[in-house]
């Protein structure tokens, strides 16, 4: 079983795969002289999986931590 640090960690973990996924494959697709759209909605994907899994992640830390 995960403890809260290693949960918050895995989530800022993707959170930060997302941005780089967003920078590289689609941000850097827009800049260069070929524009693919295969790329471009890989990254767009890839961003979008990488940034619910943080958010998934850090909401299930933050539902242990409430108590009823």
């Amino acid at each position: 079983m995960m403890n809260k640090k290693q949960i918050d960690n895995l989530s800022k973990y993707c959170y930060d795969v997302s941005k780089l996924v967003m920078s590289f494959a689609v941000i850097g697709n827009f800049l260069s002289d070929k524009f693919s759209k295969h790329t471009f909605w890989i990254g767009l994907i890839a961003t979008c999986v990488f940034l619910v899994m943080g958010l998934l992640i850090d909401r299930t830390e933050v539902n242990k931590d409430v108590k009823h």
